[in-house]
């Protein structure tokens, strides 16, 4: 039998929340990490499940009761300074209920036009990320990183 060796790893999450009838989707104007608009998200906690996780971090961003989602993709990297891989599993989903906070220590949040999302301040490689999770064109985005050079990629 051969021995692969474990790569250490951060798992992390993201919801697209859409509204289907005003063709709007929830972004986050993030503050902390990765400053700019982004889908609300955070971190999958030791022991917990993945979709739980996501449904805890949006209710905590947001105030809102989610469900239903559906996988939409995942976003990772090797970080060679850290000796882990960070993963982003990508969500999507109509269904959503409870009041908007506007506002948590993790940014303000708020409804926007779908199709004007590129006229936003976005987070770094966001506009990859929203249209795999809006349009489902890729399982996969990477960067491969090659010295100080980081090459995106999508399968």
């Amino acid at each position: 039998m051969t021995y692969h060796e474990l790569e250490r790893v951060e798992l992390t999450n993201m919801c697209a929340i859409i509204d289907e009838k005003n063709k709007k989707v929830l972004v986050q104007e993030r503050k902390k990490t990765w400053p700019g608009v982004a889908f609300p998200g955070g971190h999958v906690e030791k022991g917990e499940a993945i979709v739980p996780s996501t449904i805890r971090e949006i209710k905590e961003e947001t105030g809102l009761d989610i469900k239903n989602l559906k996988l939409c993709g995942i976003k990772d990297w090797f970080e060679p300074e850290k000796d882990r891989r960070y993963m982003v599993f990508l969500y999507a989903t109509t269904e959503f209920s409870g009041e908007l906070i506007d506002e948590t220590s993790e940014g303000k949040v708020f409804w926007h036009e779908i199709n004007g999302l590129e006229q936003l301040n976005l987070a770094s490689s966001f506009s990859e990320m929203a249209e795999m999770m809006l349009r489902c064109t890729y399982n996969e985005f990477i960067y491969e990183i090659k010295g100080a050079v980081w090459e995106k990629k999508f399968f």
